[in-house]
């Protein structure tokens, strides 16, 4: 279960990215009007930032979901051996 939560999750950071660079594509077509342009940019600038720290959190979740298992067993021994 939690191996599709990351999995999925990651998903829905690639598609933001792609968002991203369609967003700036977008900037780079210069047929905008300028409070238009720095609006967007604006927001381009707050996705990414919050892009990066999802992607951050989940892959910080892989990371200590892949030690659970290896805690649980360590725990398990030591709660046993006293």
């Amino acid at each position: 279960m939690l191996d599709v939560l990351i999995r999925s999750a990651l998903d829905i950071v690639r598609r933001a990215e792609r968002l991203i660079e369609a967003a700036r594509r977008l900037l780079d077509r210069h047929d905008l009007a300028e409070g238009e342009r720095y609006e967007l940019d604006y927001e381009i600038e707050r996705l990414r930032d919050a892009v990066l720290a999802v992607e951050e959190a989940v892959r910080s979740l892989a990371r200590r979901s892949e030690r659970w298992p290896r805690a649980a067993r360590v725990h398990a021994l030591q709660t046993t051996l006293h």
